[in-house]
């Protein structure tokens, strides 16, 4: 009998950190990966973004994208996930392209961006009345609290190896954040129960809708105290680091649109 939404933000690319002569260096978790996914998802789940970051492309390094699909996996197990349909072609290795053809598809670009987490909890019970002194009293009998919480993704498999890692870094990192919203929604669930459970509230009457009305107003104020919470760990952005491009001989590289304003829409 109410609802919340909570929203993700759009991934962003930016460029090669390198600077001036000499190769780049990259700083690497200080442990080999020889775990399993569902491990490595354990890690992803409680590392930062740039550990996460980090965590996927030496995974892919070293193991291949098939594993780091499997981890992606491992991240996303157990949880409802949607996802709509990237529809650029699988060898594309532009990065810019990549990022407006999203920005451009994606069905979310008037709200959220890339990806969208909801969250929506209808309550069930029945009324149970009491009066004293003139005051009539109504509380929930059998309350229930129904969850509906699901994550809607791009989906897009490139074919790339260096496309193919940067898309599932920050994929997972995305889907990490996303997890968040998800544990908030869970520990809300609880709270709206046990809220639902001892709550007693005024009515005029005995009717049902009198009762219905009066206990949804207190909903819905837990409802806005939800959104609050989720509300605390946005805006987010995943980034999108695609590796730089090689030039042809005797040219110098360029990297294109990736050292331009970041891509995506801002809160």
């Amino acid at each position: 009998m109410g609802d919340a939404a909570t929203r993700e933000r759009t991934p962003d690319r930016r460029p090669d950190h390198a600077a001036g002569p000499g190769p780049a260096h990259t700083c690497q978790p200080g442990f080999d990966i020889a775990a399993t996914p569902a491990t490595y998802a354990a890690l992803l789940s409680r590392a930062d973004a740039g550990t996460r970051e980090r965590l996927v492309h030496r995974l892919q390094e070293r193991h291949g994208n098939a594993a780091v699909q499997r981890l992606v996996g491992a991240v996303a197990a157990g949880v409802p996930v949607q996802r709509w349909r990237v529809g650029l072609a699988r060898g594309t290795t532009d990065c810019a392209r990549i990022v407006d053809y999203i920005n451009a598809h994606t069905p979310y670009a008037a709200t959220t961006g890339w990806a969208q987490t909801t969250a929506r909890f209808r309550w069930h019970g029945e009324p149970s009345y009491s009066e004293r002194d003139g005051v009539l009293t109504a509380t929930v009998t059998g309350p229930r609290v129904t969850p509906d919480v699901h994550v809607d993704m791009p989906e897009w498999s490139p074919t790339d190896p260096g496309i193919s890692g940067a898309w599932a870094a920050m994929y997972a990192n995305l889907r990490a954040h996303e997890a968040r919203h998800e544990a908030i929604a869970a520990e809300w669930e609880a709270t709206l129960l046990e809220r639902l459970t001892f709550l007693s509230v005024p009515v005029a009457d005995r009717r049902r809708e009198t009762f219905t009305a009066a206990v949804q107003r207190q909903w819905d104020t837990w409802l806005s105290e939800h959104q609050t919470a989720q509300n605390a760990i946005d805006p987010y952005t995943a980034v999108l680091e695609c590796p730089p491009e090689e030039a042809p001989e005797g040219e110098e590289s360029e990297s294109v649109g990736v050292g331009e304003e970041p891509a995506g829409g801002r809160e």
